[in-house]
């Protein structure tokens, strides 16, 4: 088995964790590690996606992780502002 498949395999059980957890209402959608585990297992999917090129999933996972980004951002940006208002 190739280093690239392990880190896909890694990468999707990252992603498929966070998506469990979301769901069995341990973690909500605005946590830092649900949308850590999204932002990260989508990027390293889109790397594995590479070798060989895999348009589709790159392509899926690369917006799927900036999206994540944007979660993390947004959840340290409420956290942030709440925190200098009380």
């Amino acid at each position: 088995m190739s280093a690239m498949v392990i880190f896909g395999l890694i990468a999707s059980a990252a992603l498929l964790f966070a998506f469990a957890m979301l769901n069995l209402g341990k973690w909500s959608a605005d946590s830092y590690p649900y949308q850590i585990l999204n932002f990260l297992g989508a990027g390293f999917l889109a790397a594995s996606a590479f070798a060989p090129f895999n348009a589709g999933v790159f392509w899926t996972e690369l917006i799927w992780s900036l999206i994540g980004l944007y979660g993390v951002i947004k959840i340290y940006r409420n956290r942030r502002t709440s925190g200098a208002v009380k």
